[in-house]
């Protein structure tokens, strides 16, 4: 910036024509590429078509342990400062936030397996774009029902709806609805990894929204009421084996049974890992969006990305994959020709092939018409 500065003022000063073409002719390039770099750091906002939603989703999020070492050290937006502009593009961008939030209270999980955030570190979420969380995860009670009851509080205090989670079982099983140009989307989320069983919320218990195949006729007439009310019904579900590759067939048979009662599509998480994209009837399934800003095990925990995709009233309508890598506890988000790139979006195509959906090499999700 001081560049151009003193580049214009140099040009004004020139009172001679000839002279003041010279100074332009030679100032032309840096004001081109000052121009080229503000839009490369600052991308124009997509222009979303009337009567679409536009909704980002990221996986499983952390500001505690190491992550809050570097957030104490760079500051709340650290973890996000290369994805907050694609996050901030969309209308509504969703994260699993699995972690306790608060200052207070103990864990009686083994030593590393206990997360918690500090409450300030929720402005980096507010500032990336990040609105709603899931907190029906098998860390958001890890230090306790204090912590728990915190964790809430601050969610609200900051602004950031979740589902999942609650007081008692209506609010843990209460929808987090949105809606926008004409549209209205329900979210609900359940989660199949439960720690303890003093976790379930209930009638009289705060805790999580827990799921199992013994309570699912329940879930799928849950479903089939939402969808009755609302334009789109969007199942969260935290599940799965951790780092495979590929879902389980007790849970794409249970993905396809909540797809056929009324939902318009289903967000997974908890293996940490990217599984495959699927489209069943035309409805987006995400087995796992793996990890986001997470602490790492191995190379393909650390391989991750943006889901972006856009609805109207009757569902899908369009989908990007932008991939990232997880590298000094911040999301990294790739160059999708980097081979680093290539190498998240050919391996997430490969494993999404035989379900439906294909990833294009620069990262558009479409339906496969071939499958």
């Amino acid at each position: 910036m001081a560049i151009i500065k003193s580049a214009m003022n140099e040009i004004i000063c020139v009172r001679d024509m000839s002279r003041k073409f010279e100074y332009i002719c030679r100032y032309a390039s840096v004001f081109f590429i000052f121009a080229f770099c503000l839009a490369a750091c600052h991308p124009e906002k997509k222009n979303q078509p009337a009567g679409e939603i536009r909704i980002t989703m990221v996986g499983d999020i952390l500001m505690g342990t190491f992550i809050g070492n570097y957030i104490d050290k760079y500051g709340v937006d650290y973890p996000w400062k290369d994805v907050s502009p694609i996050l901030n593009n969309s209308d509504l961008a969703i994260a699993n936030l699995e972690t306790s939030v608060s200052t207070q209270g103990d864990t009686i999980k083994p030593v590393g397996y206990g997360f918690r955030s500090k409450p300030e570190t929720l402005q980096g979420l507010v500032n990336s774009g990040i609105r709603f969380v899931s907190i029906a995860n098998n860390h958001t009670l890890d230090f306790g029902e204090p912590a728990f009851f915190d964790t809430l509080d601050y969610l609200k205090k900051y602004n950031i709806a979740y589902a999942g989670g609650g007081r008692n079982i209506q609010e843990a099983k209460k929808p987090y609805v949105f809606e926008k140009n004409g549209i209205t989307m329900a979210f609900i989320s359940y989660t199949e990894i439960v720690p303890y069983s003093s976790w379930k919320a209930s009638e009289t218990n705060p805790g999580i929204s827990a799921f199992s195949e013994s309570h699912l006729t329940e879930t799928l007439e849950y479903v089939e009421s939402l969808s009755k009310k609302y334009d789109l019904v969007f199942v969260i579900l935290h599940w799965g084996l951790e780092h495979t590759p590929i879902p389980e067939k007790r849970q794409i048979n249970i993905a396809h049974q909540i797809i056929d009662r009324g939902a318009a599509g289903i967000i997974g998480h908890h293996p940490h890992v990217l599984q495959p994209l699927e489209f069943y009837k035309n409805k987006p399934i995400l087995y796992s969006i793996g990890n986001f800003v997470f602490l790492v095990y191995n190379e393909k925990s650390a391989e991750t990305g943006i889901f972006e995709m856009s609805f109207d009233k009757k569902g899908f309508k369009k989908g990007f994959f932008y991939p990232a890598v997880i590298n000094y506890c911040k999301a990294n988000l790739l160059d999708p020709q980097s081979a680093k790139g290539q190498k998240i979006i050919g391996d997430l195509n490969s494993i999404s092939r035989p379900f439906g959906a294909r990833i294009s090499a620069n990262g558009e999700i479409n339906m496969d018409v071939h499958k």
